[in-house]
């Protein structure tokens, strides 16, 4: 009767304590299996996957846990990263593609890796050897040999799970039912010793944000120093050249921001625009009255052939006066060719006569039929 009221009130105090934020790492080489596993656990079909780019996040209820779930991409460029999410995670889901052999010692150096570093060392990793539904795949036992995993685990302290699988099977409620096992024990142990787990994860968390912001602050003194190094080589070559020593650019900090409200730069683009439409109508105003007093000119001042002698003497005294901008007038525009001052085209010749330069024809005697004529041979 004791035990059963401890076990109810044991059942009363976690169904009312708040859910617990669990953070996961899915890593594993490209083309494991990775991303489809986490879309079968998330309700989404895991067909027709593309390969992950970088890291995709995931959020999901399972039960009493909040998890989060990082799937990194398994690339050789981009297995680099994965060290960058270590500190902020509960545990390890370690995928594996049981269907291809031939990347097995690559497998196996990948997972030594993760399980060695200092911020995996101790937590719980569950592996799942992935496509166990294509011709050729091996078996749990071959996975554990040939990837040393009871080597590993042991060397590492991580409570260990391996679980053969096959994530395109189905999803959501219809997943594989060792994806779901393997889950189940992964956040279980996790509960186990959460309160740890947690303490270490906000340590390590606390250790890497020091860590980068310390290197934030070296590169920026090496780029500092790079950049007084170079200027002071310039500096110095200028002076040896006798050039001006160039200004330095503004630093970052007084300059100003590039950012702005627009309707701040709306009201400059609209000055800037007003502006641009007073310059162009006062323009057009000084064309048009400089056209006026240029038609108002007197007669005697237009050079005709009676005057250019007298008006060659005053050619130089206005060549000094000042000069004003030409403006193309109204009246100088082309007019069309006028037909009836156009000098008459020459008509088309006639037809020569007929028989003009060409050879007469020579006409032929009537001939008479032979028999009776009209002239007597025999009477002479």
């Amino acid at each position: 009767m004791f035990s059963l009221m401890a076990n109810c009130c044991n059942w009363l105090k976690r169904w009312r304590e708040p859910a617990r934020k669990v953070t996961l790492v899915m890593v594993g080489l490209d083309n494991a299996g990775k991303t489809a596993t986490v879309r079968g656990i998330q309700g989404d079909n895991p067909n027709d996957v593309a390969p992950t780019v970088g890291f995709s996040k995931v959020d999901l209820k399972q039960g009493k846990f909040e998890v989060t779930i990082f799937d990194l991409g398994g690339g050789k460029r981009i297995r680099g990263i994965w060290k960058n999410y270590y500190s902020e995670s509960h545990g390890v889901v370690f995928v594996v593609d049981s269907s291809d052999v031939q990347r097995i010692q690559e497998t196996r150096e990948t997972m030594a890796e993760v399980l060695q570093h200092p911020r995996i060392a101790g937590k719980p990793v569950l592996v799942l050897a992935n496509k166990q539904d294509q011709e050729g795949a091996l078996a749990e036992a071959d996975i554990i040999e040939n990837l040393s995993l009871e080597k590993l685990v042991n060397e590492n302290k991580c409570l260990c799970q391996i679980e053969p699988c096959s994530a395109v099977l189905g999803y959501g409620k219809k997943v594989d039912k060792s994806i779901k096992k393997g889950l189940n024990w992964l956040l279980s142990n996790i509960a186990k010793d959460y309160e740890a787990i947690t303490e270490r994860v906000q340590k390590d968390t606390a250790e890497q944000r020091a860590l980068e912001e310390q290197d934030k602050k070296e590169r920026a003194e090496r780029v500092r120093r790079i950049r007084e190094e170079r200027e002071r080589q310039e500096r110095e070559e200028a002076e040896r050249e006798g050039r001006p020593v160039q200004e330095e650019a503004p630093d970052d900090e007084n300059m100003p921001s590039p950012f702005q409200p627009i309707s701040n730069v709306i009201s400059v683009n609209e000055d800037k625009e007003r502006k641009r439409q007073k310059g162009l109508q006062e323009g057009t105003t000084n064309s048009l009255e400089y056209e006026e007093d240029n038609d108002e000119e007197p007669e005697q001042s237009r050079q005709t052939p009676e005057n250019s002698s007298s008006g060659s003497a005053t050619t130089g005294e206005q060549s000094k006066k000042k000069t004003r901008k030409l403006h193309l007038k109204r009246k100088h525009r082309v007019d069309p060719l006028r037909t009836e001052d156009a000098p008459a085209e020459s008509p088309t010749p006639p037809p020569p006569p007929v028989g003009w330069a060409t050879p007469k024809v020579s006409r032929l005697p009537k001939l008479e039929p032979l028999g009776d004529s009209k002239h007597s041979v025999g009477g002479v």
